[in-house]
C-alpha cells in the first residue's frame, strides 16, 4: 500500500508513542560546489531541458549526523481534462563521498485543478500516489472540501480522529486502496495540516458525487520535508 495508507495501517496496528515524536530536521543552504555539480550533472542528464529551476534541501537529524543533500526539479504541467493540470517531479540526490548526482527511482506526479490557461503550479500542489482517469481525478479535486467537511462528523466519532476534527486541514496526497479489512478500493485523500496532524478519508463513489465511508488520524511518524508542510 502506498505510503499514506502503510502510516496509518502503523498507526491502527499500534505504533510506539515515541515514533509520534515531531524532531525539526536541521537545515542549512547548499554550497557552491553541490549547486554547480547539480547543474553540470543536470544538463548532461537532460540536454533539452534549459529551463529547469531546481529546488534545493539540505537537512539532517542533529548535529552528529551527515548532511542529506537533495534537488527537485519539476517539469512543465500539462492539462488534462477540462480543469485538471499534472505535472512530474523529479528528485535528485547528492553523494559527498564522490561528489556526485544521481536521479531518484520514482517520479513524483502532482495534480491540481486551474481556470487559467497556462496550469500555473501552485505552492501545494497535491501529490498523485496512484493514476487514476481525468475524470474521476477531477471530480475528487473538484469535491475535496466537501467531502471533508462532510468527514469531519465521522472523526467526531472516531476516538483517534476527534482531537483533529477542527483543525485546518489541506489536501496533501490522493491514494486509492482498501480501508480496513474492506476487500473493497475505494479513493484515500490524505489531509495534512500545520500542527503535524494527518487524517485519511477513503471516499465511495455515487453517481457523479464522492461520499466520505471512513476516516483515520494520528500525527505525522517521519518529519516532512519542507516542500511538503502545508
Amino acid at each position: 500500500m502506498r505510503r499514506a495508507l502503510a502510516m496509518l495501517s502503523m498507526l491502527a496496528a499500534g505504533a510506539p508513542a515515541a515514533a509520534e515524536t515531531i524532531i525539526p530536521l536541521q537545515t542549512r543552504s547548499p554550497s557552491e560546489a553541490e549547486v554547480k555539480t547539480f547543474h553540470a550533472y543536470y544538463q548532461k542528464r537532460f540536454p533539452d531541458n534549459h529551463s529547469a529551476q531546481p529546488a534545493f534541501a539540505v537537512t539532517r537529524p542533529d548535529t552528529g549526523a551527515r548532511w542529506e543533500v537533495m534537488a527537485t526539479v519539476n517539469m512543465a504541467p500539462q492539462r488534462g481534462l477540462k480543469l485538471l493540470c499534472r505535472m512530474q517531479r523529479i528528485e535528485f540526490a547528492y553523494a559527498a563521498a564522490s561528489g556526485q548526482w544521481s536521479a531518484g527511482d520514482r517520479i513524483r506526479q502532482f495534480v491540481w485543478l486551474d481556470r487559467a490557461s497556462g496550469c500555473a503550479i501552485p505552492a501545494k500542489p497535491v501529490e498523485l500516489l496512484q493514476r487514476m482517469p481525468d475524470t474521476e481525478l477531477t471530480a475528487v479535486l473538484a469535491q475535496q472540501a466537501t467531502l471533508l467537511d462532510k468527514a469531519r462528523l465521522l472523526m467526531a466519532g472516531n476516538s483517534d480522529c476527534a482531537r483533529y476534527r477542527s483543525l485546518p486541514f489541506a489536501l496533501h496526497a490522493i491514494d486509492v486502496g482498501a480501508n480496513g479489512s474492506s476487500s473493497e478500493e475505494m479513493v484515500a485523500l490524505n489531509y495534512r495540516t500545520a500542527y503535524d496532524a494527518d487524517a485519511t478519508v477513503w471516499a465511495r463513489r455515487s453517481g457523479a458525487d464522492y461520499d466520505p465511508w471512513n476516516a483515520a488520524c494520528g500525527r505525522t511518524i517521519k518529519p516532512w520535508a519542507a516542500q511538503d508542510r502545508p
